[in-house]
């Protein structure tokens, strides 16, 4: 495991993108094969999207920006009860 671990840049990350919406329209597949590329790019989409939705409410969960909860009725002074 001495192995050295070589990190996609940002730019090939994109150039991935492009390639693969470019097969998804303009290539000779057939079309079942060209929707679920399609598809597939799609579904990782709405995926992205709804994850950074759900950490973005999350964060503001846990920030207390969520709407005043009822207080509880809370007896003050200190009567002693049998």
């Amino acid at each position: 495991m001495g192995e050295e671990l070589v990190l996609a840049s940002k730019w090939d990350v994109g150039f991935d993108v492009v390639r693969f919406l470019w097969v998804g329209f303009f290539s000779d597949l057939p079309a079942w094969a060209r929707y679920t590329v399609l598809a597939l790019f799609g579904a990782t989409l709405a995926y992205g999207f709804l994850s950074w939705l759900r950490n973005r409410s999350s964060s503001a969960t846990e920030a207390g920006e969520t709407a005043p909860e009822a207080e509880e009725a809370v007896q003050e002074d200190e009567t002693r009860v049998r």
